[in-house]
């Protein structure tokens, strides 16, 4: 089977949609308390016997509690956008980065064309949000102090937990405030909004001023959003690998930027792995001392290629898991399910999760082979590093590393969780009344990684030096962690 682990933004809640949406967005009630209830007690349904991530993070007795609580919120008064968010407040509580909830398209569509969204991008650094443009009424920089009357520790919260994230991490949803799905963030946390009152403090002032500027519609924001002040930063990485030497360092230089090159028997692979063993060869021919691995933003991807690097820089035999299971071989609620693959996937289910032990289907260890380290396999000090946009294959990929003692992982905690996650087959549900696409995967499996001291359950992949982007790095598009990697090499 095809394994496809990533991480994948476009899955996520932001298509909002709606087929039947003819008047004010926020405001009309789209559904009645029964349909909403019916979709509900559906989506509870698909949940519990579909989804073996449910209970991960979670007692059976507390999903259950969520599962209540979220229920009873159901009213007659609850418009479209609200009963929204309270199926996105269970989801959002299980934990898995590959959790998402979508509008349908008509409604995607309609509400981009309205000028109800935030204007501004906007970057996250060190617990407090800055503007990210230049050339607007608010200096470039600027500190926010408050979005509509709302502080902006609270505002922050509200819209950053529209980000999934495996387990118990925060650091993903607040750095995706960054991303150009910011305006629809709020949008779902405050419904549509005419205009935008932004307190603010500019670089290197301590009065509060204040700015009310009008909404505009979602491809005017993308147009500021492409025109952000740190694209200069955030571009800088142009293709999905590279490699370079750094000679006065007597220092390799890998970034890795997505592991979606294909599966195995891809052309995409098959390039990746030889450019892999043209590097690692020149490494050693070198006599190279360090090796900087770079994955920051690598969202995941395609068995096997965040394995096969792996097996260039660890001296251990290894596995991608020690455990995988699903709850099932026939896909249940089929009557909900989107895709045409249903026979397809239920007999790779069969070939694949063949062991039925306590009500799971467990991986047959065929499908989970002993990885040897490559004869190429580096043998200096190596230095990763790592964001919180670093997600399922790849944040997979960093738990491997971190379990490894020689390695040194630099910057800031995964979104993707260290000891395991909930992944490799994604299925899409579709509510009957609302409409809402539910996904999510279905093999939950436990990586094969060590405890570690500094690595809760539901962490993701810590840093060994938690180094973060300051505020003066970012007026003047510095890589502070790049930086700290090569002061470290030097001393």
């Amino acid at each position: 089977m095809n394994f496809i682990k990533f991480f994948v933004l476009t899955f996520l809640l932001i298509s909002c949609k709606s087929e039947n949406n003819t008047k004010t967005i926020d405001s009309t009630h789209l559904l009645t308390q029964k349909e909403m209830l019916e979709d509900y007690n559906t989506f509870v349904s698909i949940y519990t016997k579909a989804n073996s991530g449910l209970y991960k993070y979670h007692t059976k007795t507390q999903i259950d509690s969520v599962f209540l609580s979220n229920k009873k919120l159901i009213s007659e008064e609850l418009s479209y956008r609200k009963f929204y968010n309270i199926l996105w407040n269970v989801i959002d509580y299980t934990g898995s980065c590959h959790n998402s909830l979508k509008y349908p398209d008509s409604l995607d569509k309609k509400l981009s064309k309205q000028k109800i969204f935030f204007p501004l991008p906007l970057k996250y650094i060190n617990n407090k949000l800055y503007i990210n443009i230049d050339n607007h009424d608010i200096p470039n920089g600027s500190e926010v102090i408050s979005v509509n009357n709302i502080p902006e520790p609270q505002f922050s919260l509200l819209i950053s937990k529209y980000v999934s994230t495996d387990g118990f991490n925060k650091t993903g949803k607040y750095r995706n405030i960054e991303t150009d799905w910011l305006p629809f963030y709020i949008y779902l946390a405050l419904g549509s909004q005419n205009h935008f009152k932004i307190k603010y403090k500019a670089n290197k002032s301590e009065s509060i001023r204040e700015l009310k500027t009008a909404s505009v519609t979602y491809k005017e924001f993308y147009t500021n959003y492409k025109n952000r002040f740190s694209k200069t930063y955030e571009n800088r990485k142009s293709e999905d690998y590279s490699y370079k030497y750094l000679d006065s360092l007597n220092t390799g230089f890998l970034e890795v930027t997505t592991f979606a090159m294909g599966g195995p028997k891809t052309e995409g692979h098959k390039k990746y792995a030889a450019f892999l063993d043209s590097v690692f060869i020149s490494l050693n021919e070198k006599n190279a001392s360090n090796l900087i691995v770079d994955i920051r933003g690598n969202g995941g991807g395609n068995d096997p290629n965040d394995l096969l690097l792996y097996s260039y820089l660890t001296k251990r035999d290894f596995k991608e898991n020690t455990i995988a299971y699903t709850l099932f071989q026939k896909i249940p609620n089929q009557e909900y399910y989107v895709y045409d693959d249903i026979e397809e996937l239920t007999i790779e289910l069969k070939e694949e999760h063949s062991i039925l032990m306590d009500g799971k289907y467990y991986q047959n260890a065929s499908f989970n082979k002993v990885w040897k380290p490559n004869k190429n396999a580096f043998e200096g000090t190596i230095i990763v590093l790592i964001d919180p946009f670093v997600a399922s294959a790849g944040s997979l990929f960093a738990s491997l590393l971190k379990s490894d003692d020689t390695t040194i992982l630099i910057g800031e905690e995964t979104l993707g969780g260290y000891y395991g996650h909930t992944g490799h087959i994604s299925v899409t549900y579709q509510l009957p009344n609302s409409k809402f696409d539910v996904t999510f995967s279905i093999v939950d499996l436990e990586q094969d990684v060590k405890q570690l001291s500094d690595q809760k359950y539901g962490d993701g992949v810590q840093p060994d030096f938690n180094v973060s982007q300051t505020y003066q790095d970012f007026l003047h598009h510095r890589d502070t962690q790049l930086n700290y990697a090569i002061g470290k090499i030097k001393i």
